[in-house]
């Protein structure tokens, strides 16, 4: 029974987890919606669906000895 218990906890919040791991931007909006709807199922999917999102790689300049380039 415990097991089983311990099993449902780590399905709920195993869309944080990946969020978190995948250094996703919007990790406290993944953690919140799966907080708060989770538990059903278009709550979960959306949570889903962030935590799995793609980002643009954001644009560094970094200035060495004057010039500007861009990483």
């Amino acid at each position: 029974m415990m097991a089983f218990l311990t099993g449902l906890f780590v399905m709920y919040w195993l869309l944080t987890l990946i969020a978190v791991v995948r250094w996703t931007p919007s990790v406290l909006g993944v953690a919140a919606i799966n907080f708060f709807l989770g538990w059903t199922v278009i709550g979960w999917i959306v949570a889903l669906i962030f935590a799995l999102a793609t980002y643009p790689a954001q644009e560094r300049v970094v200035i060495i000895e004057g010039l500007a380039r861009e990483i």
